[in-house]
Order: structure tokens, then sequence, then C-alpha cells
């Protein structure tokens, strides 16, 4: 049972991050052709560099969760979905962020809540420890 369990908070860790950081990359890809600025205040980047930074997100997240799935390097997508969590979480609720309404911040509680279970669901990636084992 917490092995089918664990094997869907990964699956689901998976998707939820490929999904993220192809959007990442479409709209830093989408912005920077039609050349229109992007108003993302809740992510650490200034006007100019917003476009930059999110295709450095989406790259960074594509790359560790094909990383992950390929089992080539399994340490990288949990640290990345632990800043996946730090971005929104701090984003939204811990800077002059503002919601227009009711509804949007209903949105961002629901992708907060989505960011928390995709990352513990990476966490399930790494290899569990044995009895007796010792780093």
């Amino acid at each position: 049972m917490i092995k089918a369990l664990g094997l869907l908070l990964r699956l689901y860790s998976y998707l939820f991050h490929l999904v993220l950081s192809v959007f990442l990359l479409g709209l830093g890809g989408i912005s920077a052709s039609t050349r229109q600025p992007l108003n993302l205040r809740m992510l650490p980047f200034t006007q100019e560099d917003v476009v930059r930074g999110i295709v450095v997100l989406g790259a960074i997240g594509f790359f560790s969760t094909l990383l992950a799935l390929t089992r080539v390097f399994k340490y990288l997508f949990p640290i990345w979905a632990a800043v996946v969590v730090y971005l929104v979480i701090h984003g939204f609720f811990f800077t002059a962020y503002t919601f227009a309404g009711v509804q949007a911040l209903h949105g961002a509680l629901w992708f907060s809540l989505a960011a928390i279970i995709a990352f513990v669901g990476a966490l399930w990636v790494l290899p569990r420890r044995r009895p007796g084992m010792y780093i």
C-alpha cells in the first residue's frame, strides 16, 4: 500500500514538474518572440530579467525532471521541487504581490498545495536506506 502511494506521488510529481517546466519555457518563448513584457511580480526577478529568469527556471526544471525520470541523477529533482515550493509560497504570500480577488487567492492556495504534494512525491525518488547501512 505504501509503495503504491509512493509510486502515485512520484508519478504526480514528475507530471507536475514537467508541465510546469514546459509552461515556463513556453511562456518565456512566447514573451521573447512577441516582445511582450511579463508582469510576474511573485518571482524574484526584475522586470528586465523576468523572461530570461523563467526560461532558465523552465530549463532547470525540465532537465532535473528528465534526469530523475531516466534515473541518471535523482538527487537534483527533490532540490528543484523544494525550490518550486519556496518560490510559490514566498512569491504569493511573503512579497508585495496582491491578489485580484478571492478566486485568485484560492488559485494560489491550490497551486501551493499542488507544489507541496509534488515535493513530497519528489522525495520518493530518493533511494531508501536499508537498516544497518551507514553513510
